[in-house]
């Protein structure tokens, strides 16, 4: 009888370790993520300056160092800047199978193969200061430094100035929407081209707020903000009135914005927020990482990528922002 009994235990003690081991693989059961912000590998202490998507790749601009790409969700990073030849990268944007950068100093450069080389590409513009880029479709658009908005309708292989009724010099922030296409200027300037940069016409915040380091349009509503403010100013009618929709927050400034699934996310002087009602109220997010200027955003189907000054890239789950339900729409 004891004999039996003690074999019973063990039976039972083995099942129960079984049950142990199997139990995280079981529906409803997943082992929960590390949360707040995580550190990325292969850019150190460097300056990230814009992020742009390019299929399942992840890319990054740097202040020094050139261009840097993930291929594995933005865990490690590694260099991509064969023929550029200004590794101060301003700005990087995407279209469906090209990459482009605005240099420091030496106007555009454009990459067909992932960023494995690049070529500069300035016939019609020269060799400008380029704050921001974006692009729709085969039309790319590049704001500069005290020569406004130059345009390309050929995939960045020529370019011509495309300014007309934008009465700003320097041009640092650039959205595109199914509502048109959006410039960010000086002195509270936005303006709103609908027939795809030929011409532009004025909806700015009535305050000289400083520069418009950055806007976002999501359907009829504008955010944009100066950097050297704490206000977001909000447009629900594509910028015929503005109110202010800083609730929240508490940072000077933003240099980026990004959207997923309803959520808008903010990178500021003094780091993260994100709001999930279109940008009336912020909530502060830096679980992770000091204050840290935030210059970049980028949002993949599971992380939110951040790059700033001095600390390379960081990444965090979507899932603390947006529901599982949304994300895997």
């Amino acid at each position: 009888m004891k004999k039996f009994i003690l074999v019973f235990t063990i039976i039972v003690v083995i099942l129960i370790s079984s049950c142990k081991k199997e139990s995280p693989s079981q529906p409803g059961n997943d082992e929960q993520p590390i949360l707040g912000w995580q550190k990325t590998n292969g850019l150190g202490a460097f300056t990230v300056t814009g992020l742009t998507k390019l299929g399942n790749n992840i890319f990054a601009g740097t202040s020094s160092w050139g261009v840097y790409c993930s291929t594995d969700g933005g865990q490690n990073w590694v260099p991509r800047s064969v023929g550029l030849t200004d590794t101060l990268v301003r700005a990087i944007t995407s279209n469906d199978s090209i990459l482009f950068v605005g240099t420091e100093g030496h106007g555009i450069y454009r990459s067909t193969n992932n960023g494995i080389t690049w070529e500069k590409t300035n016939n019609g513009m020269g060799n400008h200061r380029i704050l921001s880029l974006t692009s729709l479709k085969n039309y790319v658009f590049a704001g500069t430094y005290n020569n406004a908005l130059y345009r390309s309708t050929d995939n960045g292989l020529n370019w011509q100035w495309a300014s007309n009724g934008i009465y700003s010099s320097s041009i640092r922030s650039l959205t595109t929407s199914d509502s048109g296409i959006f410039v960010g200027a000086e002195n509270g300037g936005v303006y709103r081209s609908t027939d795809l940069g030929v011409t532009w016409n004025s909806v700015s915040i009535p305050n000289e707020i400083g520069w418009i380091s950055a806007v976002i349009v999501n359907k009829s509503t504008i955010l944009a903000s100066s950097d050297i403010f704490p206000n977001v100013f909000r447009s629900t009618n594509l910028g015929l009135t503005w109110k202010d929709s800083d609730s929240g927050m508490s940072a000077p400034g933003v240099y980026a914005f990004s959207n997923y699934q309803g959520v808008t996310f903010a990178g500021c002087t003094w780091g993260f927020f994100y709001s999930t009602d279109d940008g009336i109220s912020w909530t502060q997010a830096t679980q992770g990482f000091d204050d840290m200027t935030l210059y970049a955003l980028e949002v993949n189907d599971e992380y939110i990528f951040a790059g700033g000054f001095n600390k390379g890239i960081l990444r965090r789950r979507l899932s603390e922002f947006v529901t599982r339900t949304h994300i895997n729409k």
